[in-house]
């Protein structure tokens, strides 16, 4: 089931690519790579949550990749994560470009076509409105992210610094300002009760496992993919284009593109607004659908 294209056209680019050629675009965790969210959160631990981080695509995934790229496709990884959390492994993809912080940063190979931040003000805000939760926050950039941490609670998001000091947290955010944040260790109780404040600046997502991301009102992955689009001259275009995810912070991506597929393992209104479903991430269902597609 396609989708009809709304956006304003802005006509051909320097970048053009001719709408023969596919463009897609893949979430990493639970789709690109493999992390049993409900296992995990069900085994009661945080740190098995947030430390898979650097797992690899299986040899089958980078194959596709591969053939995408033998045929003059376009792939680009589009995650929630920071630049500073892609590692080498996903690199080696070889992707077209990134888009990272879900949605706030894109990149064309070394071209950084958007990058939006979270004014520092706002920043002082959120940690004081969480201060009292018993939550951590994670507050990123592509350059860093450092975790504040409700007293006695040991870090849960590896690779990042860890304080207890906002002040700490607030300061840096003046001087390298913040894309986006994730919130562990909080309650839905709570996190109903923050939702009306948070909702008159950020979306808020369900990453699984316990996790949620907040991110500038009008800053998501399908708002990044309608810039990368425009950047190849087919703003007006979704022809062969194609987005695979799992999360609620991929559900952006379904009016942005032709194509939106759901994994297998992906959550339940995720599933519900796909075109096609996908095997789960587990079973390289990203190589299913494309196959699927004729794309590789």
């Amino acid at each position: 089931m396609a989708r009809d294209a709304s956006t304003r056209s802005t006509g051909l680019s320097a970048h053009y690519l001719d709408p023969s050629k596919a463009v897609a675009f893949f979430d990493i965790d639970g789709t690109l790579v493999w992390r049993d969210f409900e296992a995990l959160a069900s085994g009661g631990s945080a740190e098995g949550v947030v430390g898979s981080f650097g797992a690899a695509p299986t040899p089958a995934v980078y194959d596709a990749f591969r053939r995408m790229t033998a045929r003059g496709y376009a792939s680009f990884i589009c995650t929630g994560r920071p630049l500073c959390m892609i590692y080498p492994s996903l690199r080696e993809l070889h992707a077209t470009g990134i888009v990272a912080c879900a949605g706030a940063y894109a990149a064309v190979g070394n071209e950084i076509i958007r990058d939006e931040h979270i004014d520092p003000e706002l920043v002082m805000w959120v940690l004081e409105l969480f201060s009292q939760t018993g939550a951590n926050v994670l507050m990123e950039s592509n350059t860093h992210s450092i975790e504040l941490c409700a007293p006695g609670v040991a870090p849960l998001f590896p690779g990042s610094d860890a304080t207890e000091s906002i002040a700490e947290v607030a300061d840096l955010a003046h001087r390298a300002p913040f894309a986006k944040f994730c919130a562990m260790g909080l309650s839905q109780e709570t996190l109903d009760q923050l939702r009306p404040e948070l909702e008159k600046f950020f979306t808020i997502c369900d990453l699984q496992g316990g996790v949620y991301e907040f991110s500038l009102k009008g800053v998501d992955k399908g708002t990044a993919i309608t810039a990368v689009l425009e950047y190849f001259g087919r703003s007006d275009n979704r022809i062969n284009t194609y987005a695979f995810g799992d999360s609620e912070n991929d559900l952006s991506m379904a009016p942005a593109v032709e194509t939106f597929v759901a994994m297998g393992n992906a959550l339940p209104n995720v599933q519900a607004a796909a075109d096609y479903i996908t095997d789960s991430s587990a079973d390289d269902g990203v190589v299913t659908g494309l196959e699927h597609f004729g794309v590789i």
